[in-house]
């Protein structure tokens, strides 16, 4: 019995990261999908220097708008002068929802901010997924990663 719930436990902790995927800005990175109220649905971390916030592609593609948007400081990409990445799902696609009243975060020195946030996904017209993901902040290496 216990090794069963172990088993659906890890199976369980695997399904986030393999629905999450972190790319590079692309066109969901706009002003203009900026989620309102800009105040509710942007956080800072790190004096600042860490920016997420909620971007929606304005219901377009229907199936899954909503990305999260990460910036830090870059040493390795001057001419940027920060990181840039989104973390939406596999294929370039956002999710169906993002709760951001329900974003979570820990630090761990030696890796770095941890992320946390439930979203809801479109699985095929009639049914949702929900789940919570996991993406790892690293500054000092400038890396965003799914865990």
């Amino acid at each position: 019995m216990r090794s069963s719930i172990a088993a659906i436990a890890l199976v369980a902790s695997a399904l986030p990261a393999a629905a999450v995927q972190v790319r590079e800005c692309d066109y969901a990175a706009n002003i203009q999908t900026l989620a309102e109220p800009w105040e509710k649905n942007i956080r800072s971390f790190y004096k600042g220097q860490v920016r997420v916030a909620l971007l929606d592609t304005g219901g377009e593609p229907v199936c899954c708008s909503m990305h999260l948007l990460i910036m830090m400081p870059s040493d390795d990409e001057p001419a940027e002068g920060r990181v840039c990445r989104i973390v939406g799902t596999k294929d370039q696609l956002g999710f169906e929802g993002i709760d951001m009243s329900r974003l979570r975060t820990s630090y761990d020195a030696k890796r770095g901010l941890l992320i946390e946030f439930p979203y809801t996904l479109y699985v095929d017209g009639l049914k949702h997924r929900s789940g919570a993901a996991r993406v790892r902040v690293n500054v000092k290496q400038g890396t965003v990663k799914a865990e």
